[in-house]
C-alpha cells in the first residue's frame, strides 16, 4: 500500500476515505505548503472551484502557488468542479482567463480541473500508481554487442527510482558505477534527490540474508 501525506485540514473532507478506499494509506500532518505530498518531489493544493476564483483574484492563490513551486520540482494545482459555473462566477470572463495565463505563464505548476470529489481521488491515485510504477527498478537486458557504456547505464539505472535519465546523470556526476555505489547518502541526494538516496543506499547496504528473513516473517503475518 503506497503512502502519502496530506495536511491535518483535509481530514473534514472525504477525499482521505475516498483515498484509502482505492488503496492508498494516507498520513495526516500540519503542512506548510501544499494538501497532499506524494513525493519528494511532487505535492498537490486542493481547491473547490469557487476558492480557486476568489483566491484568483484577491491574490492567495498565487502566494500559495510561489511557495509550493519554490519546495517541490513538479507541484499540482487540483481544481475540483464544475467549470461551466465559471461565467456565473466572475464579472469578467476575459479578466479571468488573463489570471489564469499569468499562473500559467509565470509558474511552473500543472494545473488540472476535475468536476467531483470522486474525481479527485481516482486521479490522485493514478498519479501516485504512475510514480511508483515510473520508480520501479529497470529490468536489467545484457543484449548481446552492448557497449560497457549502455551496460553501466543499465546497472545504475536498475536502482530504486533511477530509470535512466538519473543513471545517465549519476554517471556523468560520479564518473563509474563504483563511485556512484560508493557514494555517501549526501552525495547521492545532491544528484537524485534524498528520499531516492535513501532508498538506493537502503538496498546497497542491506545484508541479503537478512533480507531473506525479514521476506519469511512478512509471508508469515500476511
Amino acid at each position: 500500500m503506497y503512502e502519502i501525506i496530506a495536511d491535518n485540514r483535509e481530514a473534514a473532507s472525504n477525499l482521505p476515505a475516498l483515498l484509502k478506499e482505492l488503496g492508498l494509506n494516507v498520513r495526516f500532518e500540519q503542512l506548510a505548503v501544499g494538501d497532499y505530498i506524494l513525493s519528494d518531489e511532487i505535492a498537490i493544493e486542493r481547491k473547490t472551484i469557487n476558492d480557486f476564483i476568489s483566491s484568483l483574484f484577491d491574490g492567495r492563490l498565487f502566494r500559495q502557488v510561489s511557495d509550493l513551486t519554490s519546495v517541490y520540482r513538479q507541484p499540482v494545482l487540483l481544481v475540483e468542479g464544475d467549470i461551466t459555473i465559471i461565467p456565473s462566477l466572475v464579472n469578467n470572463v476575459k479578466v479571468y482567463y488573463g489570471a489564469l495565463a499569468s499562473l500559467t505563464i509565470n509558474f511552473p505548476i500543472k494545473l488540472i480541473f476535475v468536476p467531483s470529489l470522486n474525481e479527485s481521488a481516482i486521479f490522485i491515485e493514478r498519479l501516485v500508481y504512475n510514480l511508483n510504477k515510473e520508480q520501479r527498478p529497470h529490468n536489467i537486458v545484457k543484449e548481446k554487442g552492448q557497449s560497457i557504456r549502455e551496460q553501466q547505464l543499465n546497472l545504475m539505472a536498475s536502482l530504486p527510482g533511477v530509470g535512466e535519465k538519473l543513471a545517465e546523470k549519476l554517471l556523468k556526476h560520479f564518473g563509474t558505477p563504483i563511485k556512484a555505489f560508493n557514494a555517501s547518502q549526501t552525495a547521492l541526494a545532491e544528484v537524485i534527490g534524498y528520499a531516492k538516496a535513501q532508498k538506493v543506499k537502503q538496498l546497497l547496504e542491506s545484508k541479503f540474508e537478512e533480507q531473506i528473513e525479514n521476506e519469511k516473517n512478512q509471508s508469515k503475518l500476511m
